[in-house]
């Protein structure tokens, strides 16, 4: 007993230096380059899309009716008032000079800049408010995500679609090279991770598909009967019949729902660790979470707090960077006696805003030299992207491996090696 509980024991339950291992798996160069890829897939097939038609009203300000403000989008409204959204549609409908995702990313990124801001507002005791405000601004660009669909169908299940196949091959090559590198402390190249992700690419695809679909299927179920039920004297007998049936698909749908949310972000990490199918790393990532629903919160959580610290950290560092670079090229252009000149080439770097774009330039060199820093910022919040979307992965494959530790009691470093050794 005494063995059992001690303080190594606990120590080793807790996992804090394999959680805290995450950040030096995201940051490495092949999981930072895949990730970035990914980012700039994303975002330009969105600009693409943008340009060759996908545009939202926008209330012009020479055309202010009712209650609407100039520059507020449809968007904007759906989330003040999901009803009157088509009343506005309607009002602004030829005035559509912005694109769908450009409004997407305008909005997102607004959420988290003041989702950032105010977890970091010290001032304020109450820290329950402030979590309470980032899921809030969390479900809001939920609801952005569902206005895309509910009034753009076509165009969101077209960019979601490829964005959800970048992302799977993306994601299953970090986690095939984090957990490679975790299990084993081997460095997977650029090209052999691609190889695996293609490999088993059918099983990152299937992974989520496969729960997400049946879910879809008796909910449709369920909304048939419902709809059928309105059939006098056969609706009802049908009804009568269906309804325990429909009890049960309720409690599947329920399950499935809370096997995806909990247990989802192990769907790949178990492809990455055991080369196994989709079907498969469905039935592990449910029964491990199913077994071990505390120990799942508790790494989920600490994770998530580790991340947020790192990403902090990292964010920090490319401040003061540019910070440094933004004082030391402003005096030099004040002793050259242009010291304004700066503010029309570069706005001042803030740590909340790094990405912003400078105006006023009196020729065409200025505008030439304020475009390349500001590409050259794009390409900073594309990093900082990237790290994000490493560091989920990463994560979630150190999670998993704890996981099968816990359940399976399973070491970290059996991993599967079939691609590896075939190539040795």
């Amino acid at each position: 007993m005494s063995t059992r509980y001690s303080l190594r024991v606990i120590w080793e339950d807790l996992a804090l230096p394999d959680l805290t291992l995450s950040f030096k798996l995201a940051i490495g160069p092949i999981k930072m380059i895949l990730a970035f890829c990914a980012v700039v897939a994303v975002c330009t097939l969105g600009f693409v899309m943008d340009r060759c038609g996908g545009r939202v009203a926008v209330c012009s300000a020479n055309n202010v009716a009712g209650a609407y403000t100039a520059g507020q989008t449809e968007l904007d409204v759906y989330i003040q008032n999901p009803s009157q959204t088509q009343a506005f549609i309607d009002t602004y409908r030829d005035n559509r000079d912005q694109g769908i995702f450009s409004t997407l990313w305008s909005f997102m990124s607004g959420r988290f800049h003041e989702a950032t801001t105010q977890l970091l507002n010290l001032s304020n005791k109450n820290i329950f408010s402030n979590v309470r405000f980032v899921l809030d601004s969390l479900w809001q660009s939920v609801r952005a995500i569902l206005w895309a669909f509910r009034f753009h169908p076509i165009y969101s299940i077209l960019y979601f679609s490829i964005s959800f196949a970048v992302f799977s091959f993306v994601g299953g090559a970090i986690c095939r090279c984090a957990a490679l590198e975790f299990a084993q402390e081997e460095q997977l190249g650029l090209f052999e991770a691609m190889r695996y992700a293609s490999e088993k690419f059918r099983s990152y695809l299937s992974a989520p598909l496969i729960p997400i679909g049946m879910v879809i299927v008796f909910s449709l179920v369920v909304l048939a009967v419902g709809l059928a039920a309105r059939i006098p004297w056969v609706g009802e007998l049908l009804l009568s019949v269906m309804f325990i049936f429909l009890l049960l698909f309720g409690l599947i749908i329920f399950l499935l729902t809370i096997g995806v949310a909990a247990g989802g972000q192990l769907l790949y990490p178990a492809i990455a660790f055991e080369g196994t199918s989709g079907l498969d790393s469905i039935g592990r990532s449910f029964s491990y979470v199913l077994n071990r629903p505390v120990w799942m919160s508790y790494y989920v959580f600490m994770s998530a707090v580790f991340g947020t610290f790192f990403y902090l950290v990292l964010r920090l560092i490319i401040y003061i960077v540019l910070g440094f670079t933004y004082v030391l090229l402003g005096f030099g252009m004040r002793l050259a006696g242009t010291g304004d000149k700066i503010e029309r080439l570069w706005v001042r770097p803030d740590f909340l805003a790094i990405l912003n774009k400078a105006g006023g330039a009196e020729n065409w060199s200025e505008s030439l030299a304020s475009g390349v820093i500001y590409f050259f910022m794009l390409m900073i919040v594309g990093v900082l992207l990237a790290y994000i979307i490493s560091y989920i992965f990463s994560a979630s494959t150190v999670i998993y491996a704890l996981m099968r530790k816990k359940v399976d009691r399973v070491d970290f470093d059996q991993i599967f090696m079939h691609l590896e050794q075939v190539k040795d």
